[in-house]
């Protein structure tokens, strides 16, 4: 029997590819596609679904999700992605790949302040009607020290890390940094889209949300696509999101 002397750790993920719900032209939920939840003491899950579709609005050739909490040495780490392949939403959105990624790794000691790692999220592909768009994004938000020390001070509450989140004002009162991992948004091909940081407006369709990052407390969520859909269709979905909200105790 091997029991672990260091500080206990409780993992926390999950990871979701699709879901969300229309209001019109019907009431009807869009079911949770590759849905994973990772247990406290930690382990694996993954999911996985091909041809994915939801009455002519949404479809994907594949979703993939997967949740992992292990001890890498001492450290606890989290890791937790989903993946979309080839989305459709009414005709006029498309997507080739997106991935949303968080790995965190704990310290083991107080104050327990994870280092987070983005890297291998990416949006691949974008169309939005006629209009083929890269997105870059910044996935080093949430980086405070390029060494890779444990930082000091949650990230929430580190100053540096609000500049970056496109200047917004420092307001850790709030509970939440709600910010986007979008760069720039360069139209490739065609007419340029009614853009606004990450947000983009589309005409009979509605609004399109790109890599959202919500940060508060011990939790860190990516939401690679959030759409609020306007007319004719009315309703809100997403797609590629993982949260990871572990924590230590003495």
């Amino acid at each position: 029997m091997s029991l672990r002397e260091q500080r206990l750790h409780y993992f926390h993920a999950n990871a979701t590819a699709i879901g969300g719900y229309i209001e019109r032209p019907f009431k009807r939920d869009i079911p949770v596609q590759s849905p994973t939840a990772l247990s406290p003491s930690g382990g694996a899950d993954d999911a996985s679904k091909t041809n994915f579709e939801f009455e002519k609005i949404m479809s994907a050739r594949l979703t993939r999700t997967r949740v992992e909490g292990h001890y890498a040495g001492s450290y606890p780490t989290t890791r937790a992605f989903a993946v979309v392949e080839e989305l459709n939403v009414l005709d006029r959105i498309r997507v080739d790949e997106m991935v949303a990624y968080i790995s965190s790794r704990h310290p083991g000691e107080e104050p327990d302040v994870p280092i987070i790692d983005l890297g291998r999220t990416v949006i691949n592909g974008l169309r939005v009607g006629d209009s083929m768009l890269r997105v870059h994004l910044d996935l080093d938000r949430l980086t405070i020290d390029k060494n890779k020390n444990f930082p000091k001070k949650p990230h929430l509450f580190d100053k540096s890390v609000w500049a970056r989140a496109h200047k917004k004002k420092f307001a850790p009162e709030k509970g939440v940094l709600q910010c986007s991992l979008v760069e720039e948004i360069e139209v490739i091909r065609g007419k340029r889209p009614d853009i606004d940081g990450h947000i983009i407006t589309i005409p009979d369709v509605g609004r399109m949300h790109l890599a959202e990052l919500l940060v508060s407390g011990n939790s860190y969520e990516l939401i690679m696509m959030r759409l609020e859909l306007g007319c004719p269709v009315v309703g809100s979905t997403s797609a590629s999101a993982t949260k990871v909200n572990g924590v230590g105790y003495p």
